[in-house]
């Protein structure tokens, strides 16, 4: 194979994995907390043939000496974009928004904590006992603030948040006191750290201690955080931070891209069909 070709199909291979990207983030548009994701390319520098080593060879030359062979391009980075997505009012009690870019709400399965911006919860029964607990649409149970799960009775009748960050659970037996629960919300101060670990969930390299001493995680109560850059909002949903028409542009941009690539591979071949029809 050629140089033309195998830097086409090299850079063809690479393109593909834009497109799904892409494809990704129009299947998700209307996913709630969804971060859209970009990709970033570099050039694929693989061979340096040096020539005619010397300035009295290379007379005017401004560019690096040698001749250098490359290999198409690579995909380098995959970025999520952490920009706040738009506000959709739901008015069920169990839908929360977290208000600020940074914060995110904790959640746990299989004592794993992870992190979501998704806000659509609902109750779960908790085997054998009169209790329910507070979970996402995949199961994992919502932390509070003092990092165990939200649970409460089952004969609740209201559930409110008040302008502390904390659910207010009221009974439908009236002589029954309210219970109240500070929810677990996230500050992640560094966000390129979070991976994306599928289920609108991401997580942190290390444990929570660690990303703490280091100062990239803080764990917030907002009864104790009066600034108003983070407040939680029951009744809505962040939507996905998805522009679909944007994505629809790149989408036909890569397209064209990876049309070209092709193209350079049919000529290259075209080429070596009318070498090979040369006769000496």
């Amino acid at each position: 194979m050629n140089i033309q070709m195998n830097t086409a199909s090299n850079t063809m291979s690479e393109l593909q994995k834009k497109i799904d990207l892409i494809g990704n983030n129009i299947a998700n548009v209307n996913t709630n907390g969804y971060k859209r994701q970009e990709a970033s390319f570099s050039d694929a520098l693989v061979q340096s043939i040096e020539k005619q080593v010397g300035p009295q060879n290379e007379v005017g030359r401004i560019t690096p000496y040698g001749l250098r062979l490359g290999a198409g391009a690579i995909l380098s980075q995959t970025a999520v974009r952490n920009e706040q997505g738009s506000i959709q009012q739901t008015d069920r009690p169990l839908d929360f928004m977290i208000q600020g870019e940074s914060a995110y709400f904790r959640v746990a399965s299989e004592e794993n904590t992870f992190y979501t911006k998704d806000g659509s919860f609902q109750v779960q029964p908790i085997l054998n006992s009169t209790q329910v607990g507070l979970v996402t649409a995949n199961g994992d149970a919502v932390l509070g603030a003092d990092n165990q799960p939200i649970v409460f009775d089952a004969d609740f009748e209201n559930i409110r948040l008040n302008g502390q960050g904390a659910l207010e659970i009221s009974y439908k037996d009236s002589d029954k006191q309210p219970t109240e629960i500070q929810m677990g919300i996230a500050q992640i101060n560094r966000q390129d750290s979070l991976a994306k670990i599928g289920e609108n969930r991401f997580r942190l390299n290390g444990t929570e201690a660690e990303q703490i001493a280091n100062g990239n995680l803080q764990l917030l109560n907002l009864s104790q955080q009066n600034d108003g850059g983070i407040s939680i909002k029951q009744g809505a949903l962040e939507m996905s931070n998805v522009d679909l028409t944007d994505e629809m542009t790149e989408l036909i941009a890569t397209q064209r891209l990876f049309q070209s690539q092709g193209r350079a591979i049919s000529y290259a071949d075209d080429m070596m069909g009318l070498v090979n029809t040369i006769k000496g």
